[in-house]
């Protein structure tokens, strides 16, 4: 028969341990029982969820703010999952927020990271859903189905190339390509001398290329320094100071007043020509006057030189004027 003494000790040791049970219970769900959450749900058309789980994640710039509680078909609309998040009562959740799918490490497990939200963005309130963004899980899911079915096309081309139909043909292309090559490397060797040649010449048209280069940049720098020098400044300068002297001057004005100038002198020219084939005729008259006065004059001149005396009598000047 069991002591009365240990049937105490067996109920004080059993109280103790249901009352620590108790606190322990307590401490664990009672931060989260009186902590306060809101609800949000994210909607995803046509994207596969594998991987995000009940109780997973849900992160905002690597921080933990919540987790996912629900994950259901939408009635309406069967392409459609919705999933349920709650998130801590003091994060702020704005409207430009997305929500993105990450991977965790290997395992294959997904959770929801919040990204975006700016401090001007109203704040989404509680109930609303929050925008769904592309995330690298996707794009690289999808890569990697445009990439595997590549590589299935890439495989049954090579399937029907190396195939029995095709194998004739295969046989037959490598001993074309094997002939090709057995003949581009007799070219070769037939005029190795003339690429030889070619090749040196090359390397003496580098070598002139960049005697030339040399030289350019010679030219350059004098061309530099004598553009640097003060009498070229003076002489930019110089001719500055002229053209802007010239442009002062005012050119087209003074163009126009000398074709003006030698308009009159044509007229005045044109008008001395017309005088003076007015006085063509008494100019012909005058000389053909003068001409017959000079012949007289000469006569007169002979007779006096012959006879001085002709000058005292007069009856011979008569003769002479009779003559």
């Amino acid at each position: 028969m069991v002591p009365r003494s240990q049937k105490i000790r067996l109920g004080v040791f059993l109280s103790i341990s249901f009352f620590l049970l108790i606190v322990a219970i307590i401490v664990v769900t009672g931060s989260k029982l009186l902590k306060r959450e809101k609800t949000y749900y994210i909607r995803y058309k046509d994207v596969s969820l594998t991987g995000l789980e009940l109780g997973a994640q849900v992160k905002y710039q690597g921080i933990r703010i919540g987790r996912v509680e629900d994950i259901y078909i939408d009635q309406k609309d069967i392409s459609s999952l919705i999933v349920e998040i709650s998130i801590e009562h003091d994060v702020p959740i704005k409207e430009n927020t997305e929500a993105v799918m990450s991977l965790i490490g290997i395992t294959g497990l997904k959770l929801i990271e919040l990204r975006g939200g700016t401090n001007e963005a109203a704040e989404l309130p509680p109930g609303s859903f929050i925008k769904p963004a592309h995330s690298l899980v996707e794009s690289l899911s999808g890569r990697a189905e445009d990439i595997a079915q590549k590589i299935e096309l890439v495989l049954n081309n090579l399937l029907e190339l190396t195939g029995p139909n095709r194998q004739t043909s295969m046989f037959q292309l490598i001993d074309n390509a094997a002939t090709t090559l057995n003949t581009f490397n007799t070219t070769l060797d037939k005029n190795q001398n003339n690429i030889e040649a070619m090749l040196n010449n090359f390397t003496n048209f580098s070598h002139k290329l960049d005697s030339f280069m040399v030289i350019s940049n010679n030219t350059m720098m004098r061309l530099n320094q004598l553009i640097s020098t003060p009498e070229m400044k003076e002489t930019i300068v110089n001719v500055n100071k002229i053209s802007k002297d010239l442009e002062q001057a005012q050119l087209s004005k003074l163009i126009t007043e000398l074709t003006e100038t030698v308009e009159m002198a044509k007229k005045t020219f044109i008008h001395i020509d017309l005088t003076l084939l007015k006085s063509r005729h008494d100019l012909l008259s005058s000389i053909e006057t003068l001409k017959e006065s000079m012949e007289y004059f000469n006569e007169f001149s002979r007779l006096i030189s012959e006879n001085p005396s002709l000058l005292i009598y007069k009856t011979k000047q008569e003769e002479i004027q009779v003559k």
